[in-house]
């Protein structure tokens, strides 16, 4: 990075511009300023187009806001830097990507993850499909975007709720240029995972009249994904095991930790969505301007699983190797018998998603007097997601041989060895079968009214509004009904061969044969006099349970289809009222440098109402053919309600010192909180049950009060022409109010249960720097003027560390992480080529993630290509590729060698062509 700033540093002085006046309310990227390398005009100045615009237009809005700010935008409509939101996100310093699928789906900003963060659409909250509140960014395309601001010192304007930052998203407007304009994408993808090509087509359609005072917009995007992803996973670790180390059938050694399972596990994946904006600009006069905007966005995916599964018995471990951290890094099992012993599983199980989002919002702007704005805003959004999973287990007896684990296996990874031929079709037996799922819903309502009036002096600009919030979450769970889940635990019935067919798969180099089924033909059998007649004996307990278990069947259309349960649904009603006032000032020191500062107070109330059911657990009846599975029997539901609320004042002061046209220094210091995930408020508590030591209580907490943080962020910027300067700042965070999952053993008719419930306890500070360097090479002879780079690292410490030797550890700050980028970019009037890299350190994603055990991610890196060509003035050629080294996911618990999971994210290539007219 020196050597870049140092390159940098020689631009000459002419090429920087005169020092901009500092925006106190705000400012926007302005999405018709991006056009396409570099220029001269009639005038001789230096025009920038193309990716040199939209790191200006970033830029420029970094440079205009008093606060501290970072921005990225489009190089043209529908044409974002990234094909998913957060990607694109991440390029800007102190941001990271939480990844599923290998796509990004939430952003970490400045160590505080997705739940710390507000993301707003056009300055409104948008409703999630999620259980928490925390934006899913894998719904939403980017074609849909034309610019994103990350403002990480709050303003007492900006929604409250976000201690790591606040972004907003911005779609286009209609009369951001005059006549009518179309830009389109048309694109094949392919996925190396699933070696499938799918399309992708997007659309931007606008017109406006020629003094731009009325214009409609629409928008669309299709977009599908084929993919086929592997892992090794061992479902977490349990501890503080007793074994037999020794083969003398003494248990002689505790503490030992062991995996929960050993999983090999093949996911084959579609994934469609489709979206689409509309916006209508009318500016009824120069005093009045109306706006109209719609979002839809519709994300579903199908998605089929076989895993190869073993279960670990601690009892049945007859020798083992334990490494000087308890981990057991090799051990062997008896042999198991007809009813009792390992069983290699064979898994089919579905994760389907049908998830839907829309917004629609009005927003008049009205200007009474020359130096008075008033803007009034309301919006309403709604999200879903209906999707039921099924997850059906068949396992062979492991009789007559000694499996064997390894921890450090082929290619260093675990593996089972000694085992009989996983595709036996002659002793499957039936074990566990269910569907589970459930619904969430989301709807917010909200209204603003901001009002704005312009001085000219010391006082530069007076800002008050006030909010109103409603929001509604819905959680139904689903499930099928007892007995029908459990019935066979214990691999109580055999199944015809005739049920199963061969499934292989390369897993994580692998090459791999179980057995596969089709489901519904499983379900039917599972409910057939055949297979219901091998459970139980000749007592009429055993006549009794086969009865009602056909009963039951029978009831349910004989199927295992799940049903609406009241345990673990319930509702989260919110209202948030909030008023604010901010004032900026401003003045000259002396002929070359300009002070700016903005103070303000946010006042925010909430109150909340809570709904959900109380079960009380009346027995547990244990299975005498599986320990590690028992039957609960509940008593009735009792509906239950609670109500909290709460008040606090968020103080706000940025102060901008503009030491010359390019030198500027900024301070901040602010007060800000974050609501509890809307997961953690609800009422009902579920029960799972893993006999003998795996039992858990989850449950919600109502009275769960807001994160609180005091906030102070210093930085300096150089500022070395219109597209490149040097930054340097720090940023130091004290929060209190944080939230943890408190956990006690309670003990139920025997069995040990761990609870786990939220509260608010432990307080911590977060602090770090960061550096960034962004350079377009303008002042060098062609062809070397095309090029640019931008490079930036973050570091982030917390005074609360985690140790893995302290097994009693119950607070961290989680998603902890140092983060770095580099893009280097190269463009001319008809070809642009980008590369960029991404990396980030390990992190503690979990404190009590799989069997309650700290969940650490491996440091991950990523390589991104990109490049375009022009074929004519309104055509051009495309190609993206992601994840080009095709790097993995990997998953740790307390120490290194315990693995979680390593798995697959897939390198994706895009081509196609882009028009403009």
């Amino acid at each position: 990075m020196s050597g870049v700033a140092l390159g940098i540093l020689a631009l000459p002085a002419a090429a920087q511009s005169g020092a901009p006046t500092p925006q106190p309310g705000g400012a926007q990227i302005d999405p018709a300023a991006a056009t396409t390398a570099v220029a001269t005009d009639e005038g001789g100045d230096v025009v920038v187009t193309g990716i040199r615009a939209s790191l200006a237009n970033a830029l420029e809005l970094k440079r205009n806001t008093i606060g501290v700010v970072d921005a990225i935008s489009a190089k043209d409509i529908g044409n974002f830097p990234d094909a998913n939101i957060a990607e694109s996100l991440q390029r800007i310093t102190g941001v990271s990507v939480d990844r599923v699928n290998g796509e990004g789906r939430g952003i970490t900003v400045r160590g505080l993850g997705p739940e710390f963060n507000t993301v707003l659409l056009n300055n409104r909250l948008l409703s999630t499909e999620a259980g928490g509140r925390s934006f899913s960014f894998d719904i939403l395309s980017s074609e849909l975007i034309t610019g994103a601001e990350v403002y990480k010192s709050s303003e007492a304007r900006l929604q409250e709720g976000g201690i790591g930052s606040t972004v907003i998203l911005r779609t286009a407007r209609p009369t951001d240029r005059a006549g009518m304009h179309f830009a389109g994408t048309v694109a094949g993808r392919h996925d190396n995972t699933s070696d499938k090509v799918t399309p992708f087509a997007s659309g931007v359609l606008s017109g406006s009249n020629a003094d731009r005072t009325f214009g409609a917009l629409f928008s669309f995007v299709y977009d599908k994904r084929k993919f086929a992803l592997t892992n090794i996973s061992t479902d977490g670790w349990i501890t503080g095991q007793t074994i037999d180390t020794n083969g003398d059938g003494i248990k002689d050694r505790s503490g030992v930790a062991l995996p929960r399972t050993t999983n090999f596990t093949a996911t084959n994946s579609t994934r469609e969505r489709i979206g689409g904006t509309f916006a209508a600009d009318w500016n009824v006069s120069d005093t009045l301007k109306l706006k109209l905007d719609a979002l839809y966005t519709q994300q579903k995916v199908q998605s089929r699983t076989n895993q190869l599964g073993y279960y670990t018995d601690p009892d049945r471990i007859t020798s083992a190797t334990v490494n000087a951290n308890g981990t057991a890094t090799q051990f062997v099992v008896l042999p198991a018998t007809a009813t009792a012993g390992l069983a290699s599983d064979n898994i089919v199980s579905t994760s389907p998603q049908d998830a839907r989002t829309y917004q629609i919002g009005v927003n008049a702007e009205w200007k009474p007097t020359a130096d008075l704005t008033l803007v009034f805003d309301a919006a309403h959004s709604n999200s879903r997601d209906a999707a039921d999973q099924l997850f059906y287990v068949v396992g062979t007896r492991q009789v007559g041989v000694t499996p064997t684990f390894t921890l450090d296996g082929p290619n260093g990874l675990p593996s089972i060895t000694n085992t009989l031929a996983t595709n036996d079709r002659t002793a499957p037996r039936l074990h566990c079968c269910s569907e589970r799922g459930g619904r969430n819903g989301d709807t917010v309502n909200q209204a603003t009214f901001d009002a704005t009036w312009d001085f000219d002096g010391l006082l530069d600009k007076l800002q008050g509004g006030a909010l109103f919030t409603n929001r509604k979450k819905i959680t139904v769970s689903r499930e099928s009904p007892e007995p029908l889940g459990c019935f066979y635990c214990g691999y109580q019935a055999v199944a015809p061969g005739s049920l199963f067919t061969d499934f292989s798969a390369n897993v994580q180099g692998r090459d791999l044969t179980w057995l596969d089924y089709d489901a519904a033909a499983l379900a039917q059998y599972y409910g057939s006099a055949a297979a219901v007649n091998q459970v139980g004996g000749n007592s009429q307990a055993a006549i009794d349970a086969r009865n009602r278990f056909l009963a039951v069947y029978a009831g349910n259309n004989n199927s295992l289809d799940p049903i609406d349960r009241d345990r673990g649904s319930g509702t989260v009603r919110e209202n948030t009222y909030a008023g604010y006032l901010q004032a900026a000032f401003g003045g000259d020191i002396g002929t070359n440098r300009r002070w700016s500062a903005m103070a303000g107070a946010r006042l925010v109330h909430t109150d909340l109402y809570a709904t959900g059911y109380s079960v009380t657990l009346t027995n547990i009846i244990k299975n005498p053919a599986d320990p590690t599975s028992a039957v609960p029997v509940y008593s009735p539901t009792v509906p239950v309600d609670a109500r909290n609320n709460y008040t606090y004042l968020l103080p706000t002061l940025n102060f901008r010192l503009d030491m010359s046209d390019a030198l500027v220094l900024r301070l901040a210091g602010s007060r800000t909180l974050t609501r509890p995930t809307l997961s953690r408020l609800g009422l009902s508590q579920d029960f799972t049950f893993r006999p003998p030591n795996s039992n858990t209580i989850s449950g919600g907490n109502p009275y769960l009060k807001p994160f609180l943080a005091w906030n102070a962020d210093a930085s300096v910027d150089y500022y070395l022409s219109r597209t490149s300067y040097f930054s340097l700042a720090g940023f130091y965070k004290k929060l209190e109010n944080f939230i943890i999952s408190g956990q006690q053993p309670e003990e139920y008719f025997g069995l040990t249960f761990l609870a786990n419930r939220p509260f608010n306890s432990q307080k911590g500070e977060v602090y770090g720097l960061e550096a960034a360097v962004q350079s377009t090479f303008d002042f060098l002879p062609a062809p070397f003027n095309g090029l640019g780079v931008t490079a930036n690292y973050t570091l982030v410490k917390s005074s609360i560390r985690f140790d893995p030797s302290l097994s009693n550890q119950t607070f961290n700050v989680e998603g902890l992480s140092d983060t770095a980028n580099f893009v280097m970019f190269y463009e001319n009037d008809l070809l642009q080529v980008r590369g960029a890299y991404n990396w980030r350190a390990p992190f503690l994603r979990q404190t009590f993630g799989p069997q309650s055990e700290p969940e650490n991610i491996f440091g991950y890196s990523q390589i991104d290509l990109s490049g375009s060509i022009k074929l004519n003035s309104n055509i051009s050629f495309y190609a993206e590729a992601l994840n080009v080294t095709n790097e993995k996911f990997r998953s740790y618990s307390r120490f290194k060698e315990r693995l979680i999971t390593v798995s697959d994210q897939g390198r994706r290539i895009t081509a196609g062509f882009r028009v403009n007219f």
